[in-house]
């Protein structure tokens, strides 16, 4: 199926569920759905969840005076796996890892197009979520969540003659709550996150030496809902706001200016179905990312650039349970 097909069907599920919901049954609910945005394995079950994903991203580099200076491509592939364990029924622990590929086209008048690519390991998380009120007892479900990605793997930029990697040199944490409410229906669930970047450093083959960016935070805020038609088929439809950092740069060359990222919007879709219920569930999903526009300042302002940017993404992902 290509990346508009997937697109047109999931904004026809996020039309047709307020639809279709207005017969259905809204009674309270602490059920586990695998698929659920809620869902927590239980004590002693063992989930994997293997995915792949697919990103597209087009956008426009202006010099200071607004001229459009390049255009740019970035197509990137990815596969995780991860596997998250009940240790409890209101502790689990998870880690995941991803490989990814992508390239980079960029086009100027003066040069052309060129193209890079990068490739490599995500660096691993490891995280817990721990449910502080469950649905079962209380009108609603509360989770704390927090998970940690040391720097495992080198990051390093891309020339012609060399690929690029894709970790991003330097670690992370990722804090969050959630607080969600299940119906027979119907679940909707609010999160908020508030992730750390650390200190990062990526190679720069071009120049010698390496590129060097201050720590920043990136709290964000979203939604998540799933709408479940029959016992095996289902729909999840969400959105995100995240409020993107303006971190200090030093690059190889000891140049040093502010990035400042530009805040991001994720609007996403999928359509689950239960091969085996509540043990084997199968998605497709679609993403759609908003980028704010990126400015790079410099000491210099005839060296400032602006960038604006957007992204689609489709992918598929299996969802199993071992016990």
């Amino acid at each position: 199926m290509t990346l508009r097909g997937i697109m047109y069907m999931s904004v026809a599920a996020a039309i047709a569920i307020p639809l279709y919901a207005q017969a259905q049954d809204f009674t309270p609910t602490g059920d586990r759905i695998l698929s659920d945005p809620t869902y927590l394995p239980p004590q002693g079950q063992f989930v994997g969840d293997t995915s792949y994903g697919y990103e597209r991203g087009d956008g426009d580099i202006s010099d200071p005076g607004g001229d459009r200076a390049a255009t740019t491509r970035h197509t990137g592939n990815i596969v995780r796996q991860s596997f998250a364990y009940g240790v409890t029924d209101a502790l689990s622990l998870n880690l995941g890892i991803g490989y990814g590929f992508s390239d980079q086209n960029r086009v100027t008048s003066a040069n052309g197009t060129t193209t890079t690519n990068q490739s490599g390991w995500e660096n691993p998380s490891l995280g817990a979520t721990y449910r502080l009120l469950d649905q079962h007892n209380h009108p609603v479900s509360l989770d704390i969540m927090g998970e940690y990605s040391p720097d495992a793997f080198e990051s390093r930029n891309a020339t012609q003659t060399r690929d690029g990697t894709i970790a991003r040199g330097g670690s992370e944490v990722d804090l969050g709550v959630g607080l969600g409410r299940e119906t027979r229906f119907f679940t909707v669930r609010g999160v908020f996150f508030d992730k750390y970047f650390g200190d990062s450093t990526t190679d720069n083959p071009n120049v010698g030496g390496a590129n060097a960016t201050n720590a920043y935070w990136v709290p964000s805020v979203g939604i998540q809902t799933q709408a479940r038609f029959t016992d095996r088929l289902s729909a999840n439809v969400g959105a995100d706001y995240n409020f993107n950092g303006s971190p200090r740069v030093v690059s190889a060359a000891g140049v040093e200016h502010i990035a400042k990222l530009g805040d991001y919007q994720t609007v996403n879709v999928a359509l689950n179905y239960h091969f085996i219920p509540n043990r084997l569930v199968g998605s497709v999903n679609y993403h759609h990312t908003f980028q704010d526009r990126t400015n790079e300042v410099f000491a210099d302002p005839a060296l400032d650039f602006f960038r604006e940017r957007s992204s689609d993404g489709v992918g598929a992902e299996l969802r199993y349970v071992f016990k």
